[in-house]
């Protein structure tokens, strides 16, 4: 089976970790060839594997802002190559890819055409307008009857309340394997004492990830905190847009020297294994790959209660879960679990337990390549 896999930017991110993941999956144990088209970036130059079956093809031109002349040429490319391949499916994550892959798909006559959201495009925290337009642009899509996959429930029930037809909508949740452990841990990095507790949030600094709200929680355990024990240090791995006001808010907090603004760090789920608490302060999200990361290795999740997110964590069992509006609700829990090691280690077994039973990797693949109709490779083919 043929399978071209498109998406907007070669950037790091959690579309790009689940394409990387299944064209591994796909091309390693199914007998399919996939090609892979991307935007500005260099991440998936260097995630994607060198030896599997396909091609991979980057596009200066096919970018996240909307820009006529630039969206024509990505459009006009991409129609070419399905005219050219006639691939058995052309698969669209993140939403300009999605909307030229798929009228381009269309026009090129492929008849089998899907798209996995990884996030509503009118969910972004753009202006008002912006929101808008998005959200209309899903709309006169909807009739054209392509295929949707969900990353979540909620958001399949936002689109179904656009028009989107049930029949055509498939929920499969992100899988991903457990990180590998570091040679060298967060404390010796950062060189924090041994004794000292950690909470560590993964996530770029923008609107969508809150960091500034990550920031407040950690001054308010700070400010608590039992002067007799060793202080916690709460580790910010990311970088982005806020990090000059991030930067800005720990000086005037005089908490600089407990808050670490560590930019990006290459494989930064492996850093869980050396935490105490993820905690995450998103926005919004759909199925944050950071969160199945750290129930991996067996770290308790304190994270906002919001679309995507509530339906992995189960409050007060393998994790907990804390409005936006009640920061001092998230601080809380923390305190709760850095005092009561116990009950941390319990929550921690929960959700290992619970990645092994909804978020593995190889389920992920095995519900698209069932989704898709892939067959396994015969022994020839290995």
């Amino acid at each position: 089976m043929k399978i071209l896999e498109i998406i907007t930017l070669g950037e790091i991110g959690g579309a790009q970790n689940v394409l990387v993941d299944l064209v591994k999956g796909f091309t390693e144990r199914f007998d399919a060839e996939v090609d892979v088209v991307f935007g500005e970036g260099n991440y998936l130059t260097e995630a994607l594997p060198s030896n599997f079956r396909g091609e991979v093809i980057q596009l200066p031109y096919l970018k996240r802002s909307i820009n006529l002349k630039d969206d024509i040429k990505a459009f006009l490319y991409i129609k070419s190559l399905c005219q050219k391949n006639k691939y058995d499916i052309v698969h669209c994550h993140s939403s300009k890819a999605a909307w030229l892959g798929r009228l381009a798909a269309r026009i090129a006559g492929i008849q089998r055409i899907c798209v996995t959201v990884h996030g509503l495009s009118y969910i972004s925290g753009d202006s008002y307008v912006s929101e808008l337009i998005y959200k209309n642009i899903e709309r006169m899509m909807l009739p054209l009857k392509y295929e949707y996959i969900f990353v979540s429930p909620d958001d399949m029930f936002a689109m179904n309340s656009l028009g989107l037809d049930r029949e055509k909508c498939k929920v499969i949740p992100n899988g991903r394997a457990v990180p590998g452990k570091p040679d060298k841990g967060l404390r010796k990095l950062l060189q924090i004492d041994c004794a000292a507790p950690l909470v560590c949030m993964v996530g770029r600094l923008s609107f969508q990830k809150n960091p500034l709200l990550f920031i407040r929680i950690a001054k308010k355990v700070l400010d608590s905190y039992p002067g007799e024990l060793a202080t916690p240090h709460f580790v910010l791995i990311g970088d982005g847009p806020l990090r000059q006001e991030c930067q800005a808010y720990l000086n005037v907090g005089a908490i600089t020297g407990n808050v670490h603004l560590t930019g990006d760090l290459e494989n930064a789920g492996q850093y869980f294994w050396d935490t105490d608490i993820a905690l995450l302060t998103s926005n919004y999200e759909s199925c944050p790959l950071v969160i199945i990361e750290a129930m991996a290795t067996g770290t308790p999740v304190v994270a906002s209660n919001v679309i995507g997110t509530r339906h992995i964590i189960n409050h007060g069992e393998d994790g907990y879960l804390f409005s936006l509006d009640q920061e001092g609700k998230a601080a809380e829990h923390i305190m709760q679990l850095l005092l009561d090691r116990e009950l941390a280690e319990n929550m921690g077994n929960k959700a290992k337990v619970s990645y092994n039973r909804r978020y593995v990797i190889d389920r992920m693949v095995d519900d698209y390549a069932d989704y898709f109709g892939l067959k396994p490779k015969t022994g020839e083919d290995i």
